[in-house]
C-alpha cells in the first residue's frame, strides 16, 4: 500500500474499493498509528479538507481515567462504545486531544519514520 522509500500512499483510498479493501486500509492504518506519528489529509462532514498529525503510539497517548466508586452499580461504570468501523479515533498531536475522522474521507496518508 505504501511506498517506503519515500512514505507516500501507492494508491489513495477511493469510492470503488471493495469492503475488504477498506478493511485492509483501516488495518493497514490503525497499525501505522501505534507504530509513531501519521499525518492524515481527510475531507470533513462540511467538505474542508484537514490535515492532522496524529497517533496511538500507547507511550505518547495521555493516561486513561481511572474509574473509581464505592458501588457495584453498573450505572456507575463508564459504558462500553461499539466500535464504527467507519471511523477512526485517534489523539491529535498538535490539539492535545482526541478527534476522529471518516475512513472513507480519507485523501492522504503520510508516514513519520524515526
Amino acid at each position: 500500500m505504501t511506498n517506503t522509500s519515500n512514505n507516500v500512499l501507492l494508491t489513495p483510498p477511493n469510492s470503488e474499493w471493495t469492503e475488504d479493501q477498506w478493511t485492509t486500509f483501516r488495518d493497514w492504518l490503525v497499525g501505522m498509528l501505534k507504530a509513531g506519528t501519521v499525518t492524515v489529509t481527510f475531507n470533513k462532514k462540511d467538505g474542508e479538507e484537514r490535515v492532522m498529525t496524529c497517533t496511538l503510539d500507547p507511550s505518547v497517548l495521555p493516561p486513561q481515567p481511572i474509574h473509581e466508586s464505592n458501588t457495584n452499580n453498573q450505572a456507575d461504570f463508564p459504558k462500553a462504545k461499539k466500535e464504527n468501523t467507519n471511523i477512526v479515533s485517534v489523539y491529535d498531536l498538535t490539539a492535545l486531544g482526541w478527534r476522529s475522522f471518516i475512513l472513507k474521507n480519507v485523501t492522504n496518508v503520510t508516514l513519520t519514520i524515526q
